[in-house]
């Protein structure tokens, strides 16, 4: 039989070299709660073999200053971890007047303004919320002119540009 030698390829295509790619893993760093755990069950181990020897007042005072610290800041990081990203709004239909005109004057500048009634004894006022300050309130209507208002007056707000079912 004949050897056969190994050839090269039948068809060249020119590419650059780039090097060749690993199938290494991405993430290098990682943590996990079992590690936190196995971090503070070695801490625990480490005191229960000074708990063996007859430790000094100094060195009591030190482990107990490191286990607050451990324990204070583990749990700051657990409230940072609960802590919703959004904190949940009050429904505008519960909030008081006061607070409604804060949402209002507050409305995000990205949204367009919210149509609102104005309920005073009077009567009503349709229009936007253009400025409020503790003592007065200013409305802004559909055809562009302005009328000032005094808080006092003003028994009720509600949206109508949001329909709630």
């Amino acid at each position: 039989m004949s050897k056969k030698r190994s050839q090269g390829p039948l068809l060249y295509v020119n590419q650059p070299l780039s090097g060749t790619s690993s199938n290494n893993n991405m993430q290098e760093v990682y943590t996990s709660k079992l590690d936190q755990e196995k971090l503070l069950e070695e801490k625990q181990q480490v005191k229960a073999v000074r708990k063996k020897h007859s430790p000094t007042k100094q060195e009591i005072e030190h482990e107990a200053i490191s286990v607050e610290e451990v324990q204070s800041s583990s749990s700051t990081r657990d409230q940072e971890k609960h802590r919703p990203s959004f904190s949940r709004v009050k429904p505008f239909k519960e909030m008081k007047l006061n607070e409604r005109l804060d949402y209002l004057i507050n409305f995000p500048k990205v949204l367009p303004p919210v149509p609102c009634v104005f309920y005073t004894i009077e009567k009503s006022y349709q229009g936007y919320l253009t400025k409020y300050d503790e003592d007065q309130v200013t409305i802004k209507f559909h055809d562009q002119t302005s009328k000032t208002l005094p808080v006092g007056a003003i028994k009720d707000v509600l949206m109508i540009g949001i329909k709630n079912s």
